[in-house]
C-alpha cells in the first residue's frame, strides 16, 4: 500500500501553525507522517509544534533562513512517504483531503501528481473565494493540458501549493527553482507536466491563505512587481527552445513580463524614478 507524507516548511509561522499542524492531524485518513521542516525561527513556531512531538516530526536547519524556495525543498527532502504533500505554514486541508485523494492515487497508479482546488481565507480565515467553482468533477489532464489549464482556467490558476499530492520519482526529477521565485510553485507546476499525466478534483479540500505576513504580502506592489519582472524573466528563457511547451503556452510567460513592465514603468514614470524606468525597459 502506498504511504502519504505531508511536509509542512515553516519559518517564523505562529500566528497559523497551529491551525495547520491541527489540519493535517485531523485527517479522516491519517498520512503516515507529518513533517516539520523549520528554517531557524526565532518566534514561537517550534515551541508550538513541539507540543505535538509524539505525533509528528520535527526538523530544525540551524543554518536557516535559507529562503522560503529552499525551505520547500528542504522540508521534501526529509519525507520517506511514496507521496508528498506541501502544506504551509498558514494553510489548511480539509479533513476528507487525503481520504479523497489517496483513493484517485490508488485508482489511477500512472499519474503522478494530484490535486484538488482550493478556497482562499483571509487572514480571520473567513472564505472570500475560490480558486475554481466547485463541481465535483474529476478531470484528467495530459502534461502540456494542464499547463494551459494552470496558466488559464480559475481565480489566478486552477489550483494552489495546498491541496497537491506529488510521487517522490517526480522529486527526483525535479526540484522548486529558486531562480523561479515567488511563482515557484508554478514554475514546478509547469515542469511536472513533462513526466505524468494529471489529475484533479473540481472540489475545494484545501485552503490557501492571504494575508500580509506572508512572504508575497510583505512587499510593497512596487517590489513585488520588480521581481515578478525577474520571475517571469526566467520563465522566457527556461522555456525558449522547449519542445514540451507550444506557442500558446509559452506567450503566455511573454504577456505577463511585458503586463508587469508596463505597470513598472509606470511607477518609473509617476515616481520621476530613472533607475524604475531604465529596468522597466531594458
Amino acid at each position: 500500500m502506498d504511504t502519504y507524507s505531508v511536509v509542512i516548511p515553516t519559518y517564523n509561522g505562529e500566528c497559523y501553525i497551529e491551525q495547520t499542524l491541527l489540519s493535517a492531524l485531523n485527517q479522516k485518513r491519517a498520512f503516515d507522517e507529518i513533517i516539520v521542516s523549520d528554517d531557524n525561527s526565532t518566534d514561537r513556531t517550534l515551541d508550538i509544534c513541539y507540543n505535538y512531538n509524539n505525533k509528528i516530526k520535527i526538523f530544525k536547519n540551524e543554518n536557516g533562513p535559507s529562503g522560503f524556495v529552499n525551505g520547500w525543498n528542504n522540508a521534501i527532502a526529509k519525507a520517506t512517504g511514496d507521496y508528498v504533500s506541501i502544506l504551509h505554514q498558514d494553510d489548511l486541508l480539509d479533513a476528507s483531503f487525503l481520504l479523497k485523494m489517496a483513493k484517485l492515487c490508488e485508482n489511477n497508479p500512472d499519474v503522478l501528481h494530484l490535486f484538488s482546488t482550493c478556497n482562499y481565507l483571509d487572514e480571520k480565515g473567513k472564505v472570500t473565494g475560490v480558486s475554481f467553482p466547485a463541481t465535483d468533477e474529476m478531470v484528467r489532464y495530459s502534461g502540456l493540458e494542464y499547463v494551459k489549464a494552470y496558466q488559464n482556467l480559475g481565480n489566478l490558476h486552477i489550483h494552489r501549493v495546498p491541496g497537491v499530492i506529488t510521487h517522490r520519482s517526480i522529486f527526483e526529477k525535479i526540484q522548486y527553482h529558486p531562480q523561479a521565485g515567488h511563482i515557484a510553485d508554478d514554475d514546478f507546476f509547469y515542469r511536472v507536466g513533462m513526466f505524468t499525466d494529471v489529475i484533479g478534483i473540481l472540489k475545494p479540500l484545501a485552503s490557501y491563505r492571504i494575508h500580509n505576513q506572508s512572504e508575497t504580502g510583505k512587499l510593497d506592489d512596487g517590489k513585488l512587481v520588480k521581481r515578478l519582472i525577474d520571475d517571469y524573466s526566467f520563465q522566457v528563457k527556461q522555456w525558449k527552445h522547449s519542445d514540451f511547451l507550444d506557442e500558446e503556452a509559452y506567450n503566455f510567460f511573454i504577456r505577463n513580463l511585458k503586463k508587469f513592465k508596463k505597470r513598472y514603468l509606470g511607477y518609473g514614470i509617476k515616481q520621476l524614478d530613472l533607475s524604475k524606468i531604465i529596468y522597466a525597459l531594458k
